[in-house]
C-alpha cells in the first residue's frame, strides 16, 4: 500500500487536474476521473494582409486549454456607440489563422477571439488595435455599347463596375483603338459621371472617316484609374459631321 501511495502523489504532482481512485479490492488497478475546465483566453491576435473587403487575423493559443483541444469563433465590431459584436465564423475553427472576407471599404474593424473546447467557451481576447479597410482603385466597367455611329461622331453607353474601390468614381477615361495593317493607336478621354449606373457619351466629330475604330472605357477615382473593360467590336465611321 505504501508504494501505491507514492505512485498516486507522484502522478497527482503531474496531473493536479485529475482525480483518482483505486479499487479496494485490489492492490495494482486504479483509474483516473480527468476534470476539464474552460480554456483561457487567447493571446494578442495580429491582423494582416489587410485589402480593401477582406483582411486575415492570427492569434496565439491559450495558456491553457483547460484539459481538451481547442476550436477558435471570431468576432468582429465596427467601433461606435451602438456597435455589437458579430460572429465571423458559422463554426468554430480548428487553426489559428482565419481570412474575415465581405468587409465593408473605407472602413474601421476590430476583432476578438475566443477558444472552444468540450466544456464550453472562455473569455474572449483583448480586441486587437483598429485597422481600416483601404481605398482602391475602381473596379472594371462592362464592355460599351455603341448606340450609334453619325459620321466621324459615336454615341456610347456603358453600366459602372461592381466595385467603386471605396471612394466615389468622379470620371471615366474612354480609349479608342485604330486598326490599320500595322498598328493599334488609343487615347484616354476624360469624361464626367452622371447620375445612376449607366453612362452616355458621345464622341462629337473626334474620329476620321471610312476607319475601324473599337473601343473600351475605365473607371477613375481618387486613387487612380482601374482596370479598363472589354473592347467592342470595331465599327467603321464614314464621311460627315454631328
Amino acid at each position: 500500500m505504501l508504494i501505491k501511495n507514492l505512485y498516486l502523489t507522484s502522478v497527482k504532482q503531474r496531473y493536479n487536474q485529475t482525480q483518482w481512485r483505486c479499487d479496494a479490492n485490489s492492490t495494482s488497478q486504479c483509474y483516473a476521473c480527468v476534470t476539464v475546465y474552460r480554456p483561457d483566453a487567447p493571446e494578442p491576435r495580429v491582423v494582416s494582409e489587410v485589402h480593401a473587403t477582406s483582411c486575415t487575423v492570427t492569434c496565439q493559443p491559450p495558456r491553457r486549454d483547460g484539459g481538451a483541444p481547442c476550436r477558435y469563433i471570431l468576432e468582429r465590431r465596427t467601433p461606435g456607440p451602438d456597435s455589437e459584436w458579430i460572429i465571423v465564423n458559422d463554426s468554430p475553427i480548428t487553426g489559428l489563422q482565419y481570412t474575415v472576407d465581405n468587409l465593408t471599404q473605407a472602413t474601421q474593424y476590430e476583432f476578438r477571439v475566443a477558444a472552444v473546447n468540450k466544456t464550453g467557451t472562455g473569455e474572449f481576447s483583448l480586441t486587437c488595435p483598429l485597422i481600416v479597410t483601404p481605398v482602391e482603385k475602381p473596379g472594371r466597367p462592362a464592355c460599351p455599347e455603341v448606340l450609334e455611329v453619325i459620321g466621324t461622331s459615336v454615341r456610347l453607353q456603358w453600366t459602372a463596375p461592381d466595385s467603386d474601390g471605396g471612394a466615389a468614381i468622379t470620371q471615366y477615361a474612354v480609349v479608342y483603338s485604330i486598326r490599320d495593317d500595322t498598328k493599334y493607336v488609343s487615347f484616354p478621354i476624360p469624361v464626367e459621371v452622371t447620375a445612376g449606373q449607366s453612362t452616355t457619351y458621345t464622341l462629337r466629330n473626334t474620329l476620321h472617316p471610312y476607319t475601324k475604330y473599337r473601343f473600351a472605357v475605365a473607371a477613375v477615382n481618387s486613387v487612380g484609374t482601374g482596370p479598363r473593360s472589354e473592347y467592342t467590336r470595331y465599327f467603321t465611321t464614314f464621311a460627315g459631321t454631328l
